[in-house]
């Protein structure tokens, strides 16, 4: 007996032989379509075993990228069959489950190479799974499995419009996922519960930190800025005023970034801090048509069924001839070929590793991975937002070598969970500031600035948000540093009026500066809310001011 005839053993002896076709025919999508998925499954939970670093991961995600795109292509020609209970019984959920899948691989692939056009494709097919209801039925079929897995879509799904600065889609996001957590712990009584509303605080934590001293628009809400820089036509930057050098420089570029969020206490949703958050975009350039293009094929891009055979009457998402020509050729392939295949991918945006609280260990490898790809002609930047830590006693041994007696920032904390909790920001950097260095365990996960000087053999563009990041400027005595070395060190201190406010409400005050130097102006002069038209009118101000500072360096 073949696999196929163990399916319906009683029915196949009642069939006509054209009968019998067809029976062995569905039988066969059948089998094919549950391969496709076991082995989509496969591929994808291999994903969190993929080295963080290096290019080994490339080969991996262009095979996982292949399998899912036949596996979406094949559920769509077969959807009849696949759905009908004599033969497979494919729920929506299952579909939108696949639907999420992708979502995810786009995510994990823009996390991978920072090119954001991957990020808006992730979007794309996570909008669809909420526009097609995939995920309306998960509550009748009394699962907290399948209900767990509808509020990670939905937490994923605002971490991908938090990157895209889509704040009024976020809002509508929230407001059903605390339905829907109320519905899952008045179902279920679950023990994960309060982590869920944890969540819940967070990202509404996060947005309003964000919202702060806001711009309105017409219609009296709160308006996102653009944060990213903005990408012209041609795909080339839009150009802001330079200094003219006086000598031949050859030019660099940032190549590599690598973003630590290591505060006790500090506004984050998920692994991203808001500091984090503000670096990354400052350091992106938005999606555009054309750069997704230059990147990779088409992806499989999710649309309506324009027919009407849907399920539904049209909700099916479709993949018109051109797309699933290149999706069958692998939407990313040219952006997943190897070096040693000859095809090195041409980024717009630095490659970054975001960091969420490291210990020294990791921070250093990742580090040390980073110099390691650094090409000729381009710059690592390092950015650090930590608290800072300092000896009790400045003075160095007479036999003391190095910084160390200037302290460092702390990495990954060892002081108890309770304590991040419990105490503020500006109340653990004090326990830091008064912990002795050199025998207090914690110095053990310093950051030093010796720790950094073997890295600058090449360009290092340094910037330290602590509490003691004058400790670093003792990095210009390195024998490297006049060639290699730049650094920008935040305040030790801040204006009484701003020194609660700072780390609890807006973030650190120096990052801010970096992100958007007028907005955290205003902070400063407590001014807001500002309407567009006056939004324009003083970007315009500070963009004469600018271009006047180039002219006198």
């Amino acid at each position: 007996m073949t696999p196929y005839d163990s399916w319906l053993p009683s029915r196949r002896r009642r069939l006509t032989p054209f009968g019998y076709c067809l029976w062995h025919e569905c039988c066969f999508l059948v089998s094919e379509f549950h391969y496709l998925l076991e082995k989509s499954q496969q591929l994808f939970a291999g994903l969190r075993d993929l080295p963080p670093t290096g290019r080994n991961w490339q080969p991996y995600f262009h095979r996982t990228f292949e399998v899912y795109t036949k596996l979406w292509k094949y559920q769509q020609q077969h959807r009849a069959t696949l759905e009908s209970t004599n033969n497979y019984g494919l729920k929506r959920w299952e579909i939108g489950e696949i639907a999420s899948k992708i979502g995810q691989l786009y995510y994990h692939y823009y996390l991978r190479t920072s090119e954001t056009n991957y990020l808006h494709e992730s979007f794309i097919f996570y909008t669809a799974i909420r526009d097609r209801h995939y995920f309306k039925d998960v509550l009748e079929a009394k699962s907290s499995a399948l209900m767990i897995k509808k509020l990670r879509y939905y937490a994923r799904f605002i971490v991908v419009c938090l990157l895209l600065n889509k704040n009024d889609v976020i809002r509508t996001l929230l407001d059903e996922l605390t339905a829907l957590i109320d519905e899952y712990a008045s179902t279920f009584k679950p023990t994960d519960s309060a982590e869920w509303n944890v969540v819940l605080s967070e990202i509404t934590v996060f947005l309003e930190s964000e919202e702060q001293h806001h711009i309105l628009s017409t219609n009296g809400t709160p308006f996102m800025l653009p944060n990213r820089l903005v990408t012209a036509p041609g795909n080339e930057a839009t150009p802001l005023p330079r200094p003219v050098s006086g000598g031949a420089v050859s030019p660099v570029r940032v190549q590599e970034a690598i973003l630590v969020g290591n505060y006790q206490n500090q506004i984050k949703f998920s692994e991203l801090t808001l500091d984090m958050y503000r670096m990354l975009q400052s350091l992106e350039r938005g999606p555009s048509a054309a750069g997704a293009q230059q990147a990779a094929a088409p992806p499989p891009v999710p649309q309506k069924n324009p027919s009407g055979n849907g399920p539904d009457g049209g909700d099916a998402m479709q993949v018109d001839d051109d797309a699933s020509k290149a999706s069958t050729n692998a939407a990313v392939a040219t952006a997943t070929k190897t070096a040693g295949q000859g095809y090195h991918l041409h980024r717009d945006n630095p490659h970054k590793y975001l960091l969420y609280r490291p210990t020294i260990s990791q921070l250093l490898m990742y580090i040390a991975t980073a110099f390691k790809d650094l090409a000729d002609h381009s710059v690592l930047l390092l950015y650090v937002s930590a608290d800072g830590i300092k000896p009790k006693d400045a003075t160095p041994a007479p036999s003391a070598t190095g910084t160390h007696h200037l302290g460092g920032v702390v990495t990954a904390t060892p002081f108890p969970r309770r304590l991040a909790s419990s105490v503020s920001t500006a109340d653990a950097a004090a326990a830091a500031d008064t912990t002795d260095a050199p025998d207090a365990p914690v110095a053990v996960n310093c950051l030093y600035p010796d720790d950094l000087v073997p890295f600058l053999r090449k360009p290092l563009f340094l910037i330290m948000d602590s509490t003691n990041s004058s400790a670093y400027a003792a990095l210009q005595h390195s024998a490297f540093a006049q060639r290699h070395c730049c650094c920008l060190l935040s305040p030790t201190e801040l204006p009484a009026g701003l020194a609660g406010a700072a780390g609890a409400e807006i973030g650190n005050l120096f990052t801010l500066f970096l992100h958007s130097p007028l907005r955290a102006l205003t902070v400063l002069c407590e001014f807001s809310p500002f309407d567009a038209a006056m939004w324009s009118n003083l970007t315009g101000a500070y963009v004469a001011l600018e271009t006047v500072a180039a002219d006198l360096v």
